[in-house]
């Protein structure tokens, strides 16, 4: 236990279906440290439906939105028509 704390950084292993890695929580940062290849880093899904990915070349996907979202000051997103919609205030 005392490898997994060190000053105010929390440094926790995983072992998930076969992937093994890190979580290191800090006081400005988490990081995830896979120490399995694969070819899926990080996803994010919606019932079952995956809308954000980073593949392990550090590729963000955006997957297609088809009904457009409500505004969001600041939000981005990819439509099912193949173009993208940044949200600012004039």
């Amino acid at each position: 236990m005392a490898n997994l704390i060190q000053g105010n950084q929390v440094n926790i292993p995983f072992y998930l279906s076969g992937s093994t890695g890190t979580f290191l929580f800090s006081g400005s940062y988490i990081e995830l440290n896979s120490t399995t290849s694969s070819t899926d880093f990080f996803i994010i899904k919606d019932n079952e439906q995956q809308v954000f990915k980073v593949n392990q070349q550090g590729v963000v996907e955006h997957k297609e939105i088809l009904n457009t979202p409500t505004v969001v000051t600041g939000g981005l997103f990819y439509s099912a028509s193949d173009d993208w919609y940044l949200y600012y205030r004039q």
